[in-house]
């Protein structure tokens, strides 16, 4: 379970006996792979997707454990979408570099989906992993952040696409739900610490999310932050909140720094968001952390959000 879902409670649900006791939050295989940044402005992104199914019997042409995978790059400046389907046998494993497999699109997110490879429909596959690793030339830097992972409900091959829309359900129907609330255990007041922010509503929509960011001496700070599809906002410009100079002037403690920035950490939940026809509470979303452009990692979760789809393209969100 990974950790957006440490909190998460599937007790009755079809997709693995006995999958719901969990010994520790390590991710587990999913259905769908959520990459949440690809970057072709400075550098590339390496994308790996691995298939762990390790059933070689033959099934008509293909082995049994063949599966089809489609990446989804979605265009962080305007929410367009790319689409590209690749095989995957069993054991099998690609890793593709996104300015070469999409160098139309400049930077945003990816996801990846399993897909039957004689019907096309999206399937229930918890048998997908990946990583991926995002390359700056110019600093000569790079940032690993693993994939947020969904579970596909219901029995291995089975289709997840149960109201028939073509949009992936994050609601505990077709795949597992995303948390409620996100916690970012840990942020540095320095200017190149940024956010990456996803909107989990539809491509039309503008989210707002409400957090709580606390210093480090548990004095709590709120504020707003609002966001299109997808978006990689500095801490800093967010609000100065997140400012060394705003933090000194707290009660904060002098004995606790990172290299001489100050640290806190960040409690966020989901407020509203809204296309030019619709306005929904509560929504989903995602949000990453990326420290000084180089440290990267996915926050905790608390709780779970059935309202998140991937991905609704008109200003109407999707109610199944």
């Amino acid at each position: 379970m990974n950790k957006f879902l440490t909190a998460l409670l599937v007790a009755g649900s079809a997709f693995a006996a006995g999958s719901n006791a969990q010994a520790n939050s390590l991710d587990k295989p999913g259905s769908l792979l959520l990459f949440p940044y690809f970057n072709n402005v400075v550098g590339t992104t390496f994308i790996t997707v691995t298939n762990t199914n390790s059933d070689f019997n033959q099934n008509g042409q293909l082995f049994a454990g063949t599966v089809d995978v489609e990446f989804v790059y979605i265009n962080g400046e305007d929410c367009l979408e790319f689409n590209r389907t690749r095989r995957l046998t069993p054991n099998d494993t690609i890793t593709v570099l996104s300015n070469t497999d999409n160098p139309n699109f400049q930077r945003g997110y990816v996801y990846v989906f399993a897909k039957s490879p004689t019907s096309g429909a999206a399937i229930s596959w918890n048998f997908l992993e990946g990583d991926s690793v995002v390359i700056s030339a110019q600093r000569a830097l790079s940032t690993n952040l693993p994939p947020v992972v969904y579970h596909g409900i219901g029995a291995q091959g089975s289709n997840t696409d149960v109201d028939g829309d073509g949009i992936r359900d994050l609601n505990n129907v077709e795949y597992s739900a995303t948390a409620n609330e996100l916690h970012i255990p840990r942020f540095v007041a320095h200017p190149n610490s940024s956010l990456i922010l996803i909107g989990l509503t539809g491509s039309r929509f503008t989210t707002i999310v409400n957090y709580l960011a606390y210093n480090d001496n548990e004095e709590a700070f709120s504020g707003q932050v609002a966001f299109d599809c997808w978006d990689a906002k500095y801490l800093q410009d967010i609000s100065g909140i997140f400012t060394s100079t705003f933090l000194l002037s707290t009660n904060h403690n002098p004995n606790e720094s990172l290299l001489g920035n100050e640290t806190g950490w960040i409690r966020m939940w989901g407020a509203t968001a809204f296309s030019t026809a619709q306005q929904r509470s509560n929504p989903a979303f995602l949000a990453v952390r990326v420290d000084l452009t180089a440290f990267g990692s996915l926050p905790y979760g608390v709780g779970e959000n059935l309202n998140g789809d991937l991905l609704v393209l008109g200003p109407f969100y999707d109610n199944n």
